[in-house]
């Protein structure tokens, strides 16, 4: 099975096109081959509008108005960094409904460098009033979130990857708003999402081999955080790590410690942040090849957790 949702999105998409006619795509010339089907079935709900990333937005905004579901289509960087007036405006001051997704979240388009990189896409939509921001590692992720959020009336992004984590999660119930307890642990809590589930799976016998029993947190959606969750284990721990592929300021570390801090209860918590921090990667490269330079590794979580422990 292909587990990368950049290929493989499509598939939902139409599917649930079949059976909900208010479903409109819209897209900046790409992806276009993939969604012929749909196009070829629905000429009436489907729009290739070329690379005019502002225009699809607004676009979409009438199409919205007329009682349809947008679904928009294209890279990160030109859909929500280079667009965000619009969405800001044209959805969430009008509280229209859109469907986002977006390829080249992160550092997932490592090869063209840093014009095709968003580290902010999520923190922006994360901003706007009723949106939603989901992050699927697999294939089987964005189809649950898909069918159960796309006609939520809300703003919803969903980043989709290119990088799967390829860990089998059929056996949890994926729900917009719920994270995954994938390991129980008592003295450190690992916080990841998409990919980096990976990683946090692959850390675990570092971590026993250095007497440390490490809790996993998996988060498919990180708007809105499964608050609950979180804290339970936080608390039990007092320990935490998030990995993100997001800026260090206003990303899923900075949710979380808000979280905490609203807490009576907080007495002894440390957090540690693995994220992409405040500065551009500069350099071109592989995703895998960026994820060894910036140290997202079991080798780097246990670096960090050691500084906090040494703290």
């Amino acid at each position: 099975m292909n587990n990368k949702v950049r290929e493989t999105f499509t598939d939902t998409i139409y599917e649930v096109g079949k059976k909900d006619k208010k479903l409109c795509v819209i897209v900046s010339d790409i992806s276009h081959f993939r969604l012929q089907k749909f196009a070829k079935e629905n000429p009436d709900r489907y729009y290739n509008l070329g690379v005019c990333e502002n225009s699809i937005v607004n676009v979409a905004a009438g199409i919205a108005h007329l009682g349809f579901i947008p679904v928009v289509h294209t890279f990160a960087s030109f859909l929500i960094d280079k667009s965000f007036e619009q969405l800001k405006l044209t959805f969430g001051y009008n509280k229209l409904p859109v469907n986002l997704i977006a390829i080249g979240s992160g550092i997932e388009y490592a090869f063209h460098g840093v014009t095709h990189h968003s580290y902010i896409d999520s923190l922006l939509i994360k901003s706007i009033e009723n949106s939603s921001v989901f992050n699927p590692g697999s294939t089987y992720e964005f189809d649950q979130l898909f069918q159960k959020a796309y006609n939520n009336n809300k703003i919803n992004l969903f980043r989709a990857t290119s990088n799967s984590h390829e860990i089998d999660l059929s056996k949890h119930s994926i729900e917009p708003g719920k994270g995954i307890l994938y390991k129980a642990g008592s003295d450190l809590t690992i916080v990841c999402t998409s990919y980096h589930l990976k990683t946090a799976v692959e850390s675990i016998s570092l971590f026993e081999s250095n007497n440390i029993n490490a809790e996993i947190i998996y988060l498919p959606t990180i708007k809105p955080l499964d608050t609950e969750l979180l804290l339970k284990s936080i608390k039990k721990t007092s320990k935490f790590i998030v990995m993100e592929h997001q800026s260090e300021y206003g990303g899923l570390y900075s949710d979380i410690s808000s979280i905490i801090l609203k807490e009576k209860n907080k007495n002894n918590i440390q957090g540690r942040s693995l994220s992409l921090g405040n500065k551009f990667v500069h350099e071109y490269g592989t995703f895998l090849e960026h994820n060894t330079r910036l140290n997202f590794s079991p080798a780097g979580l246990l670096s960090e957790y050691n500084t906090m422990s040494n703290g």
